[in-house]
């Protein structure tokens, strides 16, 4: 009796919980981004925010919660209840990198996010100036290596992720640069274009207009393959440098939240993706990319972020890079 009690029970909270995804959303639906308005994460989440809304009849509200390199914003989503009211879409500096620079975070994305969709991923190109006696990364890391110190690389943040190629080509190649910091990535590009440093790290998309102009010259992309962006240009890996990290953006829940929505939510965005005009305007648009695990499963998702993770880790514990 008693176990026959017991298989009701079960039976009757798994088809409350079917009942409820299906009639999910029944109001508005906030998704946090710890970025600003406009920003290179914030507009792909616009973007699934809008294919949300078209498809399940109720607002996603993007909520920009900026500051303290998108620490506050995570920390807000993770303390979201779990019933898929609360949404977050952030990068993979929020997710992977600060968890493994810091000593301590008021959120750890490993127990506190549940992954929804990846949205794609962000190609960086390393530029340098049209002045600069190289056209390829072999040749501008052998003139390093004849100059340490005295080629100036422009970064942006102790883990901005043209400090840890930096630091990374230091440890492991023994190539030095003079490692000159700006406040932003836009800010080393400028400086580039104004003379005051020799290489920097750009997003692909942008570099791309800028070497059409004679501005810059772009010499590598991030990356195991060539960009289709810059399909002219050969890939780090091309280039011997075996360092597979890129940023990515990515829509996650509070742990918790029921799996159904989280596939229900993940379908629409995938499809979306698959749409030339959502991907122009939202994602080639921000120079992403849809490679890899972008567009896939949850469990995609959540796969590679595991694997990410290690990969950070081993970066961090080579290059001994900490934000605290």
């Amino acid at each position: 009796m008693q176990a026959t009690r017991l298989i009701t029970g079960v039976a009757a909270l798994v088809m409350a919980g079917a009942t409820f995804a299906q009639s999910y959303p029944a109001k508005a639906v906030r998704i946090i981004v710890p970025h600003p308005p406009g920003s290179v994460v914030d507009i792909p989440v616009r973007g699934a925010a809008q294919a949300w809304s078209q498809a399940l009849g109720q607002p996603f509200v993007v909520d920009n919660r900026t500051g303290a390199e998108g620490i506050i914003g995570a920390e807000a989503c993770a303390k979201g209840a779990p019933d898929g009211y609360t949404l977050c879409g952030t990068d993979s500096l929020v997710i992977s990198l600060n968890p493994v620079t810091r000593s301590k975070l008021p959120y750890d994305p490993r127990r506190d996010f549940t992954p929804v969709v990846q949205l794609g991923f962000l190609t960086s190109s390393v530029v340098v100036s049209p002045s600069m006696p190289v056209k390829s990364m072999e040749e501008l890391m052998a003139l390093a290596r004849a100059k340490p110190g005295e080629v100036s690389w422009g970064s942006w943040g102790v883990i901005s992720l043209s400090n840890i190629y930096i630091e990374w080509l230091r440890q492991s190649k023994g190539i030095t640069f003079l490692n000159v910091p700006y406040k932003s990535a836009l800010q080393s590009t400028q400086a580039l274009l104004a003379g005051e440093i020799q290489v920097s790290l750009f997003g692909a998309g942008p570099a791309a207009i800028q070497q059409k102009a004679g501005k810059l010259r772009v010499i590598a992309v991030n990356g195991e393959t060539r960009s289709e962006l810059l399909p002219d240009i050969p890939s780090f890996k091309e280039a011997g440098i075996d360092m597979p990290i890129r940023t990515w953006f990515g829509l996650f829940a509070p742990a918790g939240t029921p799996s159904d929505i989280v596939q229900r939510l993940n379908n629409i965005v995938a499809k979306a993706l698959s749409d030339r005009e959502f991907k122009a305007k939202f994602l080639t648009s921000q120079g992403l990319e849809l490679v890899g695990t972008a567009g896939g499963t949850p469990e995609q998702f959540a796969a590679f972020l595991r694997s990410e993770r290690a990969t950070y880790e081993n970066v961090v514990k080579l290059t001994g890079i900490k934000e605290d």
